[in-house]
């Protein structure tokens, strides 16, 4: 029997491994977004203004995002595995938005659902104000917003509820950008909002902002002057706004790349010998993308948060830092899938007790100060349907590294998300 010349073998297996991975590299090329794509437009732009219109036009929108989550707990904190779940709304959120003239757009947003931003207790249901402002257009390449609006501090705090890749904030997010002064943080908005006040990344105040767009290149910024007080609009022991915040964007195509500083007094309302005090703090955040996370399909993600803040002059300052970096993947058209690491810790963060009759809350400067590190890893699933209704399933583990009073978390959510629209006066 003739033998097969080896040289020829070889020479076909190398042909055959050089055109797998030839076509494969083509269908890699083929996910990742173009060079040319436009960019995506900056979150400001999105709150806060309207397309130019000579007649008055009021539009009713918002999320309703029903779900469920269960949280498992288990060592070291406890020798047993305990668990609970509960259904819920996720957000409730009405808003009506639109213009009055070419000059003037308005915006406005609600929260009903019982949630961190809105802490009913489970007793009273009321709604809270999140967004109230009026957007100013006289000047030509500055938009000049006033009244209580979101802050573009980090872009996953920014993002649309209505197309965040994923149901939980990172625990960054939530306890940086979200969640002023958390010294007992929570792995993410499944549990309770870690000891501190919770702000919902808003502020009270003025901002002027704008997006050029050139083509796939594209350039935004923002300068703001606020209260400091969060969703509160508690007076500050300073007598005056004291929150000063600076951000800027660049995108090209598919890249993008922003950074934002804030630095001033933060308010804490409450009771006590800490009354409508004010302490310092400065944080800054830096974003990173490679793709659109809404449409493309295929998308990298990472954003970095960092806090310092000013305490009580025996206490010392205190630090919170944190990160996550995100892939997203569409292997259909209509499913995503998310892959997200985060990461966070504290150091010598003093705690900020909450109240239990609403979202008052008190520092509790009296309480030791507690160093904690965690690790988390979360597995995304969604469901895109028509019209941008949204059907989410998440799982996320979280570790506490350094503190043996603290569980590891392993936690699901299951979210759908339904936007809505009704056009009142065109």
């Amino acid at each position: 029997m003739k033998q097969p010349n080896r040289r020829k073998v070889c020479w076909a297996r190398v042909l055959g491994a050089g055109a797998m991975l030839a076509t494969s590299a083509t269908v890699f090329a083929g996910l990742l977004p173009s060079m040319s794509e436009k960019p995506m437009p900056a979150w400001t732009m999105v709150y806060g203004t309207e397309k130019p219109q000579q007649k008055p036009t009021m539009l009713l929108f918002g999320v309703v995002q029903p779900g469920y989550s269960y949280i498992q707990s288990g060592p070291p904190a406890t020798t047993t595995v305990t668990g609970n779940g509960q259904f819920k709304f996720y957000r409730l959120r009405p808003g009506v938005r639109g213009s009055i003239g070419p000059n003037i757009d308005y915006y406005f947003l609600a929260e009903f659902g019982n949630n961190p931003a809105n802490p009913n207790n489970g007793v009273v249901g009321h709604a809270h104000v999140l967004d109230g402002n009026v957007t100013l257009n006289y000047i030509p390449g500055v938009h000049v917003q006033v009244g209580q609006m979101l802050v573009p501090f980090g872009e996953e705090g920014l993002t649309a509820a209505g197309v965040l890749p994923w149901v939980n904030y990172s625990p960054a997010t939530y306890n940086i950008d979200y969640n002023e002064f958390a010294s007992a943080p929570a792995p993410n908005a499944i549990d309770a909002p870690g000891a501190g006040l919770f702000n919902g990344g808003r502020e009270m105040g003025v901002m002027a902002f704008n997006q050029f767009v050139h083509g796939p290149m594209a350039i935004d910024y923002a300068v703001g002057y606020f209260n400091g007080t969060g969703l509160s609009q508690t007076e500050s022991s300073m007598g005056h706004p004291d929150q000063a915040f600076v951000h800027g964007g660049f995108d090209f195509g598919p890249f993008g790349v922003a950074g934002s500083y804030e630095a001033g007094r933060q308010v804490i309302s409450g009771a006590g010998a800490y009354l409508h005090e004010s302490f310092h703090q400065n944080k800054y955040a830096i974003d990173v993308r490679f793709g659109n996370y809404i449409k493309d399909p295929l998308w990298l993600w990472y954003e970095y948060q960092h806090a310092n803040n000013g305490q009580p002059s025996s206490e010392g300052n205190g630090t919170a830092r944190g990160w996550f970096a995100a892939a997203g993947f569409h292997p259909v058209k209509k499913f995503m899938g998310v892959f997200r690491y985060s990461a966070y810790n504290t150091e010598n963060l003093l705690s900020v007790a909450g109240s239990t009759t609403g979202p008052v809350f008190t520092p509790s400067f009296s309480t030791a100060t507690t160093n904690v590190s965690l690790n988390q890893d979360s597995l995304i699933g969604v469901y895109l349907a028509r019209k941008g209704v949204r059907y989410y399933v998440e799982f996320d583990h979280t570790t506490f590294n350094n503190n043996s009073t603290m569980p590891s978390d392993n936690a699901v959510s299951v979210m759908l998300s339904v936007p809505f629209g009704v056009r009142l006066l065109h």
